[in-house]
């Protein structure tokens, strides 16, 4: 299948993944019927096994019951589905949390992060031993800075005080080893497309904690957990995806791994002395596929025109603001100073990248940060 992006080096898979081969055969194949599983004839027989596939394969790739996997609109809509569960009881957030967590429960408690960007395991027991609270919201990679949250010690803290674990695992799903049985969440939320799949198709994947939150009502679909007609041929692409993902999964860590050492080290070693850069959380455990850097000094709107010039898409950290480059709140709960956090980029790499794809973009960074540091070498005069 041609790409229809082939001048553009693609940097930016924590916004989205390009569609893997294997799922846009599986939407188009099943799109090329009148798939709706809630009809009774052989068409819909048909849909209902395509959904039913897709859904093992899903679960497959977080290690939980196939039973346990409803289909949705995405990972904002199942964060949604959650966290309006728990309106009327206490929520404690994490401070770096995801806009369709934070904005979904507007009135719960942050939780707060080390310098690293980690949960601060001893402020969270603390939070959760001062008053009773249902519901501890955490994600499990951070799609900003790529740290893993210890998912487990958080849910072993949250059982002991009676609270269940929401965790949004949107930037993990694909990229490392998922499993439910050990980490103990009772929700996590998926998405297709972070993985390869299409857009506007995801999952709500239960423990087995007793409790189905809802949202939308009004149709028996999903089990009644979800109403609305299925998106059959989203859900196959997000199964074959999914499943792609997962054989490719040992795979896909260690290529990725490469490219972010050589990245890093190549970074720190174009920019040294007063113009260095700053790898954020490079002590904390780290996504193989994220890297969220800053130039000190410098503006990200306009490093990332200039590498848009160049051909390069990247990001300078969630690409949930409808376009605009808005000051990271993540960075901001870490603690990094207002003139670094200006100047931050993050480069996140996927399935189809390449080495090629990091020498591009290395090339482009030094041409870039060379011409700044001329424009700054009249100024220094001057002064």
């Amino acid at each position: 299948m041609k790409k229809n992006y082939e001048n553009i080096t693609y940097l930016d898979y924590n916004a989205t993944s390009p569609l893997r081969e294997e799922a846009a055969r599986a939407v188009m194949e099943t799109m090329n019927a009148p798939h709706n599983a809630s009809s009774v004839h052989s068409l819909g027989r048909a849909a209902y096994k395509i959904i039913e596939d897709a859904r093992e394969d899903v679960a497959a790739l977080v290690h939980a019951p196939a039973a346990q996997v409803i289909f949705n609109s995405g990972a904002t809509e199942g964060n949604n589905t959650v966290l309006r569960h728990f309106a009327n009881e206490r929520i404690l957030v994490s401070a770096i949390e995801h806009p369709s967590v934070l904005e979904a429960a507007p009135n719960a408690e942050k939780i707060p992060v080390t310098p690293d960007g980690v949960i601060d395991l001893a402020a969270l027991e603390t939070l959760l031993k001062k008053k009773k609270t249902g519901l501890v919201s955490v994600m499990l990679v951070n799609n900003e800075t790529g740290v893993i949250q210890p998912t487990a010690d958080i849910s072993a803290l949250a059982r002991q005080h009676g609270a269940l674990v929401h965790c949004d695992g949107v930037q993990a799903a694909g990229r490392m080893v998922i499993d439910m049985r050990l980490s103990h969440v009772d929700f996590l939320t998926l998405s297709a497309h972070k993985m390869g799949g299409p857009q506007g198709v995801g999952a709500l994947v239960l423990n087995l904690c007793g409790i189905t939150p809802t949202l939308l009502g009004g149709g028996g679909q999903e089990k009644k957990a979800r109403a609305g007609t299925q998106n059959t041929a989203g859900i196959a692409g997000f199964g074959a995806a999914a499943k792609k993902a997962a054989a490719d999964l040992k795979k896909f860590i260690s290529h990725t791994k490469e490219l972010q050492v050589k990245l890093e080290l190549k970074l720190c070693k174009i920019n040294t002395g007063g113009n260095a850069v700053v790898i954020h959380s490079v002590n904390a455990p780290r996504i193989s596929n994220t890297t969220l850097f800053s130039l000190p000094g410098a503006a990200s709107e306009t490093l990332l025109m200039a590498f848009d010039l160049e051909g390069i898409a990247l990001s300078n950290g969630s690409a949930c603001s409808s376009g605009r480059v808005t000051s990271s709140h993540v960075l901001e709960a870490m603690g990094v100073a207002p003139d670094i956090s200006a100047g931050v980029l993050r480069v996140s790499t996927g399935w189809a990248t390449t080495e090629n794809d990091i020498e591009k973009f290395l090339a482009a960074w030094e041409k870039i940060t060379a011409r700044l540091n001329q424009k700054k070498a009249p100024e220094r005069k001057n002064a």
